[in-house]
């Protein structure tokens, strides 16, 4: 396992982070989670919302019966669109209570409510840390007109911004999102804040839904539903180049191609981390074969179209 760093957060962070948004049985959460903390992943990624809240009850019952609450790291993601400041304390309560833990690491707010002005929203959050509810605090699908805002009120007022941006990052670029509200931060302008700035990216989809696991692939564009969200979100002729030149650079490396698209989210030049969300052990201990793989600033410029390097 590889890991990075945060400030003010004196645990260190494991580059592939467990989503925790499917698990329907105690048994299976607990059998992956056992193995990915045997091989040294620490870190976690909720959501009140992730299974009704079902999860971060596997996950506190889990954190109790390993005694290891000082060892892993906690991600809670609270709030949507419409979700006003006073809420937020009330929705974090909620997973605090379902994790069995008084307090988290990092609390993410799941959707930016446009509507509201940035400091608005920025203030309480830092009242959270004040009361040591939570440590450090980020936005999921945030733009980047919005952090650059709540950057300069942040530094203006002696207050924290985010820190943490969870938008999704994938070496195939999202065409059209998933979900409503979802942000890409695959660009020119946000990768190159993102690198000029230093801020944490924990990415999301970061595998692409597959898109790289030729079986995983092949088998979800066969099924109807899948098929049509995998093609509108992902499907392209940009994103099939990517995919052809991940062939060719893993044939180089001697790896799969997924490989290449998890390694090039974590060798980004700004401290990138990958959520990803496997179904069991086997496929879990794959992903971990992406450490062995190192990309250049040119390859991984290269990978994402941006210079035509061989």
């Amino acid at each position: 396992m590889n890991f990075g760093t945060i400030p003010r957060l004196e645990k260190k962070i494991s580059k592939l982070i467990i989503g925790n948004d499917y698990f329907k049985e105690y048994s299976q959460a607990e059998k992956l989670w056992d193995y990915y903390f045997s091989n040294g992943g620490n870190t976690f990624d909720n959501s009140i919302y992730y299974k009704e809240g079902l999860t971060e009850k596997f996950l506190g019952k889990w954190i109790k019966s390993r005694n290891n609450e000082k060892e892993i790291v906690v991600i809670s993601k609270v709030g949507d669109e419409k979700t006003k400041p006073s809420e937020i304390k009330n929705l974090l309560n909620i997973s605090l209570e379902r994790l069995k833990l008084n307090s988290i690491d990092i609390l993410i707010l799941h959707r930016d409510n446009i509507n509201i002005p940035v400091d608005e929203i920025l203030d309480p959050l830092n009242d959270l840390i004040d009361a040591k509810l939570i440590k450090l605090f980020g936005a999921s699908n945030i733009g980047i007109q919005r952090l650059k805002k709540g950057k300069i009120w942040a530094q203006n007022n002696n207050k924290n911004s985010y820190e943490i941006i969870n938008n999704n990052l994938s070496l195939a670029k999202m065409i059209k999102p998933p979900w409503d509200g979802c942000i890409s931060s695959n660009n020119y302008e946000y990768l190159n804040f993102l690198e000029k700035e230093k801020i944490n990216h924990f990415s999301w989809s970061s595998q692409a839904r597959g898109f790289f696991i030729e079986e995983v692939f092949l088998k979800k564009m066969f099924r109807k539903k899948i098929n049509q969200k995998l093609k509108e979100c992902f499907f392209s002729k940009e994103n099939l180049e990517r995919k052809e030149r991940a062939k060719k650079l893993s044939r180089k490396l001697g790896c799969s191609v997924n490989d290449i698209a998890l390694a090039w989210v974590i060798n980004q030049n700004f401290p990138s981390y990958a959520i990803i969300g496997p179904k069991n052990t086997s496929h879990l201990g794959e992903s971990f074969k992406c450490f062995s793989v190192s990309l250049s600033p040119s390859e991984i410029k290269w990978l994402n179209l941006v210079d035509n390097i061989v």
